[in-house]
């Protein structure tokens, strides 16, 4: 039987689909293990407030008892994980942000195709800007409802450039040694939050607090202007 170029070209590209679905079918758990889960809004102004969700999937209690009757540490039953040598769940995940089109996932490490960086802790310095460390909520997490455990952060919008920014988790298990990895996805709207401009309410307050300020320097006292005769 003669193979004809076209046959050999129809045999790549089979091949090439075949080698994505299988690397879509890797990154997609890897991507999934943990991630934004939901955001309380997606866009606000400086000191607006925001509730955001982190869901993990290998967050769940180590594994305790007998091979066929082991359950989650603390718990009569439900998900927990093995290989975990006992240690528990992680305490809380760092989240930063950083405006997306200098999110680090959008630069290329080498040959690979998506940079992962491996930092010593959740990055403060810019580009990023820390909002806190994301915990479990009040009473910790009940794998008992099969739910995947989830992280809180509650955060005021800092006072940034306005624009489109996304949110960086910092994962201090998810390496080995004693750095963690910096998870994000800026191309996911969920990941995503948009600064506004200022309320005109918040530019009269930070007006009034520069009036106030000179005054303090011209040896006056916070405030006196209010007093002045009209």
């Amino acid at each position: 039987m003669k193979t004809t170029r076209r046959d050999l070209a129809t045999a790549l590209l089979i091949a090439m689909l075949a080698l994505a679905a299988g690397l879509l079918a890797l990154a997609g758990p890897a991507r999934a293990a943990v991630g934004i889960e939901r955001a309380s809004t997606h866009h606000g102004a400086p000191g607006a407030t925001v509730d955001l969700t982190i869901g993990c999937g290998f967050c769940f209690p180590p594994c305790v008892g007998p091979k066929g009757e082991r359950h989650p540490k603390g718990f009569d039953h439900g998900p927990c994980m093995l290989g975990t040598e006992g240690k528990e769940p992680p305490a809380s995940f760092g989240v930063s942000l950083v405006r997306a089109k200098e999110a680090p996932q959008r630069r290329t490490c080498g040959a690979g195709p998506q940079c992962t960086p491996t930092p010593l802790g959740p990055p403060h310095k810019p580009p990023f800007t820390f909002l806190g460390r994301a915990v479990p909520p009040p009473g910790g997490n009940n794998p008992e409802g099969g739910d995947p455990p989830r992280y809180l952060l509650r955060f005021t919008v800092p006072r940034l450039t306005p624009g489109t920014y996304t949110y960086e988790i910092w994962c201090g298990v998810c390496v080995d040694g004693r750095r963690g990895a910096l998870i994000g996805d800026p191309s996911s709207r969920l990941w995503r939050l948009v600064v506004r401009p200022p309320t005109a309410h918040g530019r009269v307050g930070m007006t009034r607090a520069m009036v106030g300020e000179e005054t303090l320097k011209g040896g006056g006292r916070v405030g006196e202007l209010d007093q002045a005769p009209r």
